[in-house]
């Protein structure tokens, strides 16, 4: 397989607790653990989508670390939010994405992530209070690793 020399920059954003480490585990092929630790700060990992490099940028999503998220944000080919489909946890990616969308140059798609829970809404009602392109996922899922992966290679591909 080819690799292609320009790396795009896909950032995980949301607050703490949703998924996002979850999300860069299922999709590098990590074993996804039940017992979580929060991201510190950032987290960077090269990954291959579409036989191109990529960078994923997992954004520490506790408040104290936000400050840094408009820098981090720049240079983004794809920002993904990423809510845990609860009511309070679209109110927050609501928030997240008012106050950092002027800062993302690129696309912005959602993540409705632990669609296993029983009271998760569906993508589609989550799409429809962010109103913005939405993916139901559940990061713990192995078997669906493969989706995440193609969401993105489709995501990057309709960017170009």
């Amino acid at each position: 397989m080819e690799v292609h020399a320009t790396k795009t920059k896909i950032c995980f954003v949301g607050q703490s607790g949703v998924g996002k480490s979850s999300l860069l585990s299922l999709l590098q092929g990590r074993k996804i653990s039940k017992k979580t630790n929060p991201t510190v700060g950032l987290e960077i990992e090269d990954s291959v989508l579409n036989g191109s490099k990529v960078n994923v940028w997992d954004f520490g999503g506790q408040e104290r670390f936000r400050f840094m998220w408009q820098d981090f944000l720049k240079g983004a080919g794809l920002a993904i939010l990423v809510c845990d489909s609860t009511e309070d946890s679209i109110e927050k990616t609501k928030e997240i994405y008012r106050k950092f969308s002027r800062y993302i140059g690129s696309k912005i798609i959602a993540i409705a992530n632990k669609q296993d829970l029983p009271d998760a809404l569906s993508a589609e009602q989550v799409e429809e209070k962010l109103g913005i392109p939405t993916y139901g996922m559940s990061a713990i899922r192995v078997d669906l690793r493969g989706r995440i992966k193609r969401i993105l290679e489709y995501e990057i591909d309709s960017n170009k």
